[in-house]
């Protein structure tokens, strides 16, 4: 459990589509639908396909750089898209449940004609080619409180020639982004180096730190960690009661835990991620999720109100978020949107087309009373997306606790010059179902409340969960006379009768 709280998100979550694989596909997959020949560009992601009969070239591109990626054949790029339709300027594809939307170009895009293409693999190519998709491609500098990015990029140029090393190369592209603060941006070589800028306020570790550095019981890191989180147990704990606790999912079985609070009248349920709770090779992930909760949901069938807890939750399958989600749901809803930009061959900036993805009940065990939600910046990527879905509910739903981390964009991947580089950055700007974006604020909370606090022999409460039990209308059972928080049902109408971009 600590391991995962330190970890947090990364390469757990689902990155968008890297070049095609060369695995044929079986016979078993569905009939391929061809892409009519052309120039295709996926606006927004930097990415180009050129379609000439059954040979597809795949480019990756900014207005200044551009690699060949991929030389594939349709029967081939159909084992990472499913075309869904095709028009005379566009076509629209599924890549695990996301729609993606190709539009029609006249021409390949001018860095990828043969006189400029990338085909070194130089240290001088890798930085331009990460300098450009960054320009092109990262539309959060400013709101990350990065105003320097033009003497930055003049600084990394300085210090990298024909003649720098990948190691002195690695060390200048670390030093451009290392207080982006962006959990969905990376640099990777290889198999056994990855870098990513997280955002450390309000995490976990960071409270963990201070907490060790302001005592003087422990001398071990270690050790204070270890008696932490089991004294944090024992206090969540005893808001349960007797013989209710269950836990299942991952190696650990400790993915999902759940428990009644109140003699049964509050069901509880800690989602802890969105992947990793299949422990058999025989079923996925998304089917083991969907088996859970059937049980979880069972056990609770009788409560009055549940707590669902995604306060320390590091991301993962957007689609496990979904099934999740869609437990609470009684009808179709949109529940967010997404766009990109980039700029057309005249440097004007371009919005793709906004992408809408909606929200279905689910046709297995469902919940339809009270819930408040529990979030905050260890809420993480796919965590936070099952937020916007719960905002989005035509159903009273309450959230408790803090704003999430503020990173909803997928990661692109891009692939880089040099051998086995990548760089993955946020570029997709993402909507809630009222047209409001939470990339780096994060998505907020009706009721404050601390969400992980340092703990010692003294402490008997969770201040969420506290808070989150008052505005359900059960704060006797934490010793409070207060009165229901109506966010619960005034805030969440407010949510759904606003409309979407």
């Amino acid at each position: 459990m600590s391991a995962l709280i330190l970890l947090g998100c990364g390469s757990s979550d689902n990155a968008l589509p890297t070049p095609p694989p060369n695995d044929p596909p079986s016979d078993q997959n569905p009939p391929v639908v061809k892409i009519p020949d052309g120039v295709w560009e996926w606006i927004g992601f930097g990415r180009a396909i050129n379609v000439s009969g059954e040979s597809i070239e795949v480019y990756d591109f900014t207005r200044q750089t551009c690699m060949l990626v991929g030389n594939t054949s349709q029967v081939e790029f159909a084992t990472t898209l499913i075309v869904d339709s095709i028009e005379a300027d566009k076509f629209v594809a599924t890549d695990d449940g996301a729609k993606l939307v190709y539009s029609a170009r006249d021409s390949i895009p001018a860095a990828c004609l043969d006189d400029r293409l990338i085909t070194d693999n130089g240290p001088v190519s890798t930085l331009e080619h990460t300098l450009h998709n960054f320009n092109d491609y990262y539309p959060f500098f400013e709101k990350r409180g990065i105003i320097d990015w033009e003497d930055r990029m003049d600084r990394a140029r300085a210090q990298v020639n024909t003649k720098t090393t990948n190691e002195e190369l690695l060390a200048t592209l670390i030093e451009l982004i290392a207080d982006l603060g962006d959990g969905h941006v990376s640099l990777t070589a290889g198999d056994d180096f990855e870098f990513i800028p997280f955002n450390q306020e309000g995490k976990i570790e960071e409270v963990l730190v201070h907490g060790y550095q302001n005592q003087s019981e422990s001398t071990d890191f270690g050790i204070y960690i270890d008696e932490q989180f089991e004294r944090i147990f024992e206090i969540r704990d005893s808001y349960f009661d007797s013989g209710t606790f269950a836990n299942a999912g991952g190696e650990s079985q400790d993915i999902i835990q759940w428990a009644t609070i109140g003699n049964g009248v509050v069901g509880y349920i800690e989602i802890n991620s969105m992947g990793g709770i299949s422990t058999s090779s025989e079923l996925s992930d998304l089917a083991a999720s969907e088996d859970l909760m059937d049980r979880v949901l069972n056990d609770l069938a009788h409560t009055e109100a549940l707590i669902v807890n995604v306060a320390v939750n590091g991301g993962g399958d957007l689609a496990i978020a979904d099934a999740i989600a869609s437990r609470f749901s009684t009808e179709t809803v949109t529940v967010s949107a997404y766009e990109a930009f980039s700029y057309d061959d005249s440097n004007t900036p371009q919005p793709s087309p906004l992408v809408q993805r909606e929200l279905a009940p689910s046709d297995r065990v469902s919940y339809s009373r009270p819930i408040a939600t529990i979030s905050g910046p260890n809420t993480y990527s796919a965590a936070e997306h099952f937020l916007l879905s719960m905002r989005a509910l035509k159903h009273p739903v309450c959230f408790i606790g803090e704003r999430s981390d503020g990173i909803l964009s997928a990661p692109l991947d891009k692939q880089l010059p040099t051998e086995g580089a990548r760089l993955g950055l946020s570029n997709m700007v993402i909507y809630d179902h009222t047209g409001q974006a939470f990339e780096v604020v994060g998505v907020p909370v009706d009721i404050e409340s601390t969400t992980f606090e340092v703990v010692d022999s003294n402490s008997d409460s969770i201040k969420a969960i506290d808070e989150a039990l008052a505005a359900l209308g059960f704060g006797y059972l934490v010793n409070r006379d207060t009165p229901a928080a109506d966010c619960a049902f005034k805030k969440a109408r407010m949510r759904f009768e606003a409309t979407a971009p």
